[in-house]
């Protein structure tokens, strides 16, 4: 059985926890207010919510007479349309069957926006898109969306009815408002100044010109004028997304000083004996308000407008590490030791005794709290739980004192980017990227930078620190950060900051990259042995000839690990080639892949395929004169195999912008494949 972390913002995280023992995957599902009652305004002045922010839009469906509901998609054209409707699959090719008529489409392995270019280049005049699992559906067409017809979602259900009505009159219309509105999937807290302490998983993958937050928020209905931008994202460098979920805390700095009250941070010490008195402690936030167990599929989002709170008890360590072994023993039949459940130092516990009451999805990031004689005070910040309010399972929340001195480097010391995770590299080839230091003291600093292998063997690696010797308060500077691939695998290194003087503390930077070998197989296989067309593979395992299809495939990797390969070239023109893939699929959010084939151009993630999806092919055009790297990355989770759990690719073709007279080793089939590890941002359907 899969237990998902569902993210909080519109870019999601997946988490396993793995037994090391048994193989079996401890459940881990996000948590939200189950069971609380409404906060009373102006209570929690430090409470914040992660939002976007939009111009909201209303929509409306109707089929045959009878209306359907449906909603909307940002930055979808106003505009209304009626015709007949036209079946086009999932939208990935131009529907030739929809002239003059409303494109039905299912959500799928491609973005949005051309599910929509698809539908108007085939001649159709709007388009609804339903979704592929039970729930609401909600994306975006992009900012640079350009298409002209009006875009309505509808659910699962609507969209079977409606494949049976393809001859029946659809009538869509989409309406922008005036008035901004705003949508919140994570908490936050307000601790002064530019300052906001938030769930790691909240922001591990956002785009902060997407982002924002708004301070001292109650209603959600109103108010998305006041959300503020952010500048920078620091997310603790220690944080294990893939395993424990271990540092799960991040920092938001926000562009301006924000002037509200802000929240005391309780110390290590006293958040320990509060545990262990298992004194009453209170969450709060925007989360779900449905409760489930552990061995139950989440119901439908039940998020409300209105802050909710809800009083917990504090659980010391070793009573939450019993509780849950005993609860993951009787879900699964294994025994779990006490030891075994990923508790560690950084984390605290909470329940409410008998269940039914709790945080839940939607209520991340924001703060657990308790009311000693200082007032109110942060001691959590939610992380994860079980099912929600589920007797069984205590919540787990980052325990804040435990970070006390990473806050303080970073709000009043010396702030570097805490983690910097180079693209995979090409052998012999070099890289280099600024970093940014910046003096959040009120005195000036004299700095010095060195770097010291967190990884053995780790090489190739330099700093160029000139300008960042001296840095005045409230200023930041540049150093200039390189990697040379010389040295085939894996490098880490930890970027550390000493100042002249012990009043300013100071962070320090990990920096990860992956240098993968020339294969000079694959390019026997697949490009005769051209010198123009170089290919590399490595990460775990590389990736292998199958000379059955004249193709190759991804490596027989396992758990948490990733398969490789790469083609440089230089030269205008456009690509194609068949991938297919054979893995296990997140049927409940294929936005969230657990083990899937990932495309990368010139280190931007373009497409990613899961699940058992046969050869298809897929065009890349317009590649710019100049050097690329095209990338696929076959990647595995951290439990469980379906199929042959592994991603293939054949027939690749480059065809060149103009004939320049060249040969490219003779073929015209390449197979161009780069798969990078970078973060990234998607508009999934």
């Amino acid at each position: 059985m899969k237990y998902i972390l569902f993210a909080c913002l519109a870019f999601t995280t997946l988490l396993s926890t793995v037994n090391a023992n048994s193989q079996s995957t401890l459940p881990i599902i996000k948590p939200k207010i189950v069971g609380g009652q409404l906060a009373g305004q102006g209570d929690w002045p430090w409470i914040a919510a992660l939002v976007s922010t939009y111009n909201e839009v209303n929509t409306s469906l109707e089929v045959a007479g009878t209306a359907y509901d449906s909603g909307s998609f940002s930055n979808s054209p106003s505009g209304q349309a009626s015709a007949t409707m036209a079946d086009c699959g999932i939208g990935d090719s131009q529907c030739d069957s929809a002239a003059g008529k409303i494109c039905l489409i299912a959500r799928g392995e491609i973005d949005f926006s051309v599910k929509v270019d698809n539908c108007q280049n085939g001649g159709g005049i709007g388009a609804i898109i339903f979704n592929n699992v039970v729930g609401d559906l909600n994306g975006t067409l992009g900012e640079d969306f350009s298409g002209t017809i009006p875009v309505v979602a509808i659910s699962q259900n609507d969209g079977a009815t409606l494949l049976n009505m393809l001859g029946s009159i659809a009538t869509i219309n989409v309406t922008a408002q005036q008035q901004i509105a705003q949508s919140a999937n994570c908490g936050a807290s307000f601790i002064g100044e530019q300052w906001v302490l938030t769930a790691a998983h909240c922001v591990v993958d956002a785009n902060i010109s997407l982002l924002k937050v708004n301070v001292g928020e109650y209603d959600l209905n109103d108010g998305a004028e006041n959300a503020t931008a952010i500048k920078r994202i620091y997310i603790h460098p220690e944080y294990n997304e893939g395993a424990s979920f271990n540092n799960d805390i991040a920092l938001i700095e926000l562009v301006a000083t924000i002037d509200n009250p802000a929240v005391k941070l309780i110390d290590l010490a006293s958040s320990s004996q509060l545990a262990l008195d298992n004194a009453a402690a209170t969450v709060i936030g925007w989360g779900n308000v449905t409760a489930y167990g552990a061995n139950e599929e989440s119901p439908p989002n039940s998020q409300p407008d209105k802050l909710r709170q809800v009083e917990l008890a504090l659980l010391s360590n070793e009573q939450c590490k019993d509780k849950l072994a005993q609860a993951y023993t009787d879900l699964e039949g294994i025994n779990y030791l006490p030891s075994q459940v990923g508790i560690t130092d950084s984390m605290i516990c909470a329940e409410f005794l008998g269940g039914g009451k709790g945080s839940c999805q939607g209520d991340s990031g924001g703060p657990l709290l308790v009311n000693t004689n200082q007032g109110w005070q942060q001691i959590g910040i939610v992380s994860y739980g079980v099912g929600c309010a589920d007797a069984a399972f205590p919540d787990v929340y980052a325990r804040v004192g435990k970070f006390t001195a990473w806050i303080n480097s970073l709000t009043k010391g010396i702030a570097i980017e805490p983690n910097y995770d180079f693209a995979i590299t090409p052998q012999q080839t070099a890289q280099t990227t600024q970093l940014t230091v910046t003096n959040n003291s009120d005195l000036t600093a004299n700095l010095t930078f060195t770097l010291e292998a967190e990884k053995i063997g780790s090489t190739g690696f330099s700093l160029t620190t000139d300008n960042c010797t001296t840095l005045a308060a409230k200023q930041n500077c540049q150093i200039q950060l390189a990697f040379d691939a010389k040295t085939v695998g894996q490098h880490k290194m930890r970027i550390i900051i000493n100042s002249n003087d012990e009043a300013i503390p100071t962070s320090q930077s990990y920096i990860s990259a992956q240098a993968i070998a020339a294969n000079n197989a694959i390019n026997t296989q697949l490009s005769n042995g051209s010198s123009e067309l170089l290919w590399f593979s490595g990460g775990d395992l590389p990736w292998l000839l199958d000379n059955s299809e004249a193709a190759i495939l991804s490596g027989d990797i396992t758990d948490d690990q990733q398969s490789t390969v790469m083609l440089t070239f230089s030269g205008a023109g456009s690509l194609s080639f068949d991938w297919k893939v054979s893995s296990e699929e997140n049927t409940d959010n294929p936005d969230a892949p657990y083990d899937a084939l990932y495309l990368f151009v010139d280190g931007e993630q373009i497409d990613f395929i899961s699940g058992e999806v046969p050869y298809t092919k897929v065009t890349v055009p317009d590649f710019p004169v100049g050097e690329h790297q095209i990338t696929w990355l076959y990647l595995k989770d951290g439990a469980t195999s379906e199929g042959s759990d592994q991603g293939y690719l054949k027939n690749i073709v480059f065809t060149p912008a103009q004939d320049t007279g060249k040969s490219s080793g003779g073929s015209v089939y390449y197979i161009l494949m780069l798969l990078t590890l970078l973060t990234f941002n998607r508009r999934r359907s």
